[in-house]
């Protein structure tokens, strides 16, 4: 069975896989870098899919940044929009 064994290798080492969309970044990366460019709303976009959707493996890191950062800009949103309000 000659090849067996290089074939193997070669799917085992990810050598084999299709090309991540945009721009070959994955979506989750894509989402992260354009929420600084149009208010964060990629960034929920990025977490909802993953917290409702199977992603690939190779996407994930993207998508838990997207998720991060849409945790972090909320927070950020509650804390300005609080602070000048003098409630006694």
């Amino acid at each position: 069975r000659p090849g067996t064994a290089q074939d193997y290798e070669a799917g085992a080492r990810g050598h084999k896989h299709d090309r991540l969309p945009c721009f070959g970044i994955g979506m989750g990366w894509f989402l992260f870098v354009l929420g600084f460019f149009l208010g964060a709303i990629p960034w929920y976009v990025g977490a909802f899919l993953l917290w409702c959707s199977r992603v690939d493996y190779r996407e994930k890191p993207g998508y838990v940044a997207c998720t991060i950062a849409a945790v972090l800009a909320t927070i950020a949103v509650i804390i300005g929009a609080t602070a000048g309000a003098h409630v006694y």
